[in-house]
């Protein structure tokens, strides 16, 4: 079964949201995160697909924000994190068309809903007013 992070990086009360740049998830805005590698640490993964994807070092792993299985015919793990950077400034892959940081209100617009759920049944929002 293949495992994949999914980095949600919060600046005060904002989280950083990507646009993605190619089929089959065109226009999709999401986390930060992909495919943990063979042999990879949990934390690694996390770590380098936000420093390949946005370019920011500057970041902390708050908390594992929630963990669900996608089922299908190829299920999948998803392993999502809370994070925290100072960082404003953010360099895009290729893989990512546009990025924005976005409040709660803008979330529950952009993100598919089944994330608005996790973010929900997890208290993520509660999160961010700290």
């Amino acid at each position: 079964m293949k495992a994949y992070t999914l980095c949600f990086i919060q600046r005060g009360k904002q989280i950083l949201l990507l646009n993605r740049k190619f089929a089959p998830n065109l226009g999709l805005w999401n986390g930060v995160g992909g495919k943990i590698e063979p042999g990879e640490i949990l934390i690694e993964s996390a770590l380098r697909e936000i420093k390949e994807e946005t370019g920011i070092t500057d970041i902390s792993i708050k908390m594992v924000a929630y963990v669900t299985l996608v089922n299908g015919k190829k299920p999948y793990l998803i392993i999502a994190y809370l994070c925290e950077t100072l960082t404003e400034s953010v360099t895009l892959s290729n893989e990512h068309q546009a990025f924005i940081w976005a409040d709660e209100e803008t979330c529950k617009e952009l993100l598919p809903e089944e994330i608005i759920t996790d973010f929900e049944r997890n208290k993520i929002f509660e999160c961010l007013e700290v």
